[in-house]
């Protein structure tokens, strides 16, 4: 029997221990056993390997205080007080959030915490996501500021209770909008509501004051309820906004939150404003991207389809309607930080179930170093139930999700943010087959260079989208996939004992150099694009948040810089030498 309190606590310990430390927030010393002394004079011992990002992999079960008292992440906070550094304000409010986030911890235990591997890799893609454990850099990284414990109850993923979206009938001069090219708002509604409902909310919404120009939209309903209908008063009051209730059909929280996603098959994921601070940032929606959404989205779906690397794996997952309604007397405030500015915005995103066929599967790319009670991560469960080694299973995963990023990167110039939610992995028959790419708003940037490979794109998109010099652009790979995602993909397997990480990055190192052979005329892009540097800046994220507090900003914040990490890939830290037959024998 899993204990409701123990595990859950030593683990986010365990996880403050490992991040704060790679942050060099914290300085333990020792190797393999170590101890952490703090100016408060509290000692913390535990057992650890240091892996090849340099970051410790903390044994929960062998922390302990020198004190005898159980370890528990939330007295580590008041303990590292000197170290880490908060103002009494942030410190109060760090400990709120954490708190949030063990009490989740706590229920994903008690909800999905007898479930092994093999259980969680049979399961559909939707409650599959519901079991994952979020951010895996961020600490706090349930803390979602705003929300009670009813609000989680009714909106959280991992409780997966149906959501039904609340409508308003807009008038159009308080929106942005913006559509894919081929798609007809009027049918789209169809397809999501019927039609008969689709009909009978518009008469409804003109028998309450609306105008044949107003425009359905929908809403959170926690978003409705806590901010917008006393934001909004003299708009409703005017028959601006004109509210017609809950309705239509079910939908579920995906781990992003503000993102829901259908329960019986309707073809639309939407995502929706939310007024809640989670892992560091509030979850509105920004204006800007929203009228050029759908044809940046037609522009990628165009390369993909024309790239003839990409049309057979990869996925477009295309914002096919956006609307954004700005708000008549914070327009006048354009210094008044950025959560006021995004209270009410909502965007129509193809859903991957509705775009792959019935023998596949999409989950997201977090979901593959999320382990089951076994301990096994879920890729080794997948590699197992295919009937192929994890060499074998991690080659087709490179080729299918790397080998695209960096190429779209290297011939067109357009950098995607490749975390581990903005990634989807196609399997087929257990296999990775495929990638799905989505959230184009804010989470993609181009290179400062016009690339002739650039000419569809139109020019108004170029000037909104962020332009990075390739020594930068180049870590919406490094940073937010190897760093994010593989750097957890890798530890959790070197657990298993089935792959070494030198031979895991060995691996990703040989899928991308026989890429890079094949591809020859991309040979000054791939030096300008160089994913085999000897370094590569560190970011830092939870650090940002101990030094900023948790006072309103106009921007986003933004991360820190830690020391350079010694790049896996780089030639001389990965064993040039491994054959074949060395990264065979690495397989189970």
């Amino acid at each position: 029997m899993i204990d409701a309190l123990d595990a859950p606590r030593r683990r986010l310990l365990a996880k403050m221990i490992s991040e704060l430390t790679w942050e060099e927030v914290l300085h333990p010393e020792g190797g393999e056993h170590y101890q952490l002394k703090l100016a408060s004079n509290r000692v913390y011992l535990f057992d650890a390997t240091r892996r090849i990002w340099n970051n410790l992999d903390v044994d929960p079960h062998s922390i302990s205080v020198d004190t005898g008292d159980f370890p528990c992440p939330l007295r580590f906070v008041v303990d590292a007080r000197h170290e880490l550094g908060m103002t009494p304000d942030t410190e109060a409010m760090f400990l709120r959030e954490l708190s949030n986030t063990l009490r989740q911890d706590i229920e994903l235990l008690r909800l999905f915490g007898d479930l092994d591997a093999q259980a969680l890799v049979t399961m559909p893609a939707r409650k599959l996501h519901a079991t994952l454990e979020g951010h895996p850099k961020a600490v706090a990284n349930k803390g979602r500021l705003g929300w009670g414990t009813a609000d989680l109850k009714a909106y959280a993923p991992e409780y997966a209770e149906p959501i039904r979206l609340f409508w308003l009938a807009v008038d159009p001069t308080l929106l942005r909008s913006g559509k894919s090219g081929d798609v007809n708002e009027d049918d789209l509604l169809g397809d999501i509501l019927g039609p008969d409902l689709r009909n009978s909310l518009r008469q409804e919404a003109q028998r309450a004051g609306a105008t044949d120009a107003h425009i359905l939209l929908p809403v959170h309903p926690w978003q409705w309820r806590n901010h917008l209908e006393q934001s909004f008063a003299v708009e409703i009051a005017r028959k601006r906004l004109i509210p017609l209730g809950q309705r239509g059909p079910d939908y579920v929280a995906t781990p992003s939150l503000r993102t829901l996603t259908p329960v019986n098959g309707e073809p639309y994921d939407v995502k929706l404003s939310l007024g809640i601070l989670n892992t560091s940032a509030w979850r509105g929606m920004p204006g800007k991207y929203i009228e050029h959404g759908g044809a940046l989205s037609d522009w990628l779906t165009d390369i993909v389809r024309d790239d003839p690397l990409l049309n057979d794996n990869v996925v477009v997952l295309r914002e096919a309607l956006g609307h954004w309604a700005a708000h008549p007397i914070l327009t006048d405030c354009p210094d008044a930080p950025y959560r006021h500015h995004e209270m009410l915005g909502v965007i129509w995103r193809e859903n991957a179930d509705a775009k792959i066929n019935s023998s596949q599967k999409a989950v997201m790319a977090a979901a593959l170093f999320h382990e089951g009670a076994c301990g096994t991560p879920l890729a080794l469960a997948y590699a197992k139930a295919a009937g192929v080694d994890i060499v074998t299973w991690l080659k087709a995963l490179f080729k299918v999700t790397v080998v695209p990023l960096w190429h779209i990167l290297c011939r067109y110039g357009v950098g995607f943010i490749a975390h581990g939610q903005n990634i989807t992995v196609i399997l087929e028959n257990n296999m990775p087959v495929g990638m799905a790419l989505k959230d184009f708003q804010g989470d993609l940037d181009l290179v400062d260079q016009d690339f002739p490979e650039m000419t569809g794109l139109a020019p108004e998109i170029r000037k909104l989208l962020p332009r990075k010099p390739t020594a930068y652009i180049i870590h919406d790979i490094q940073t937010a996939h190897f760093v994010t995602v593989l750097r957890f993909l890798s530890m959790s397997l070197a657990r298993t004992g089935q792959i070494e990480e030198d031979c895991f990055y060995a691996v990703l190192r040989d899928v991308l150099l026989g890429y890079k052979t094949s591809h020859p005329e991309l040979a000054p892009r791939h030096a300008m694009f160089d994913l085999f540097q000897r370094t590569m800046p560190k970011v830092c994220i939870n650090k940002v948040r101990l030094a900023i507090g948790y006072g309103d900003s106009g921007e986003r914040p933004l991360p820190a810089r830690g020391t350079d990490l010694e790049n896996p890939l780089a030639f001389n830290t990965v064993a040039a030498s491994v054959s074949k037959a060395d990264l065979m024998a690495a397989a189970p």
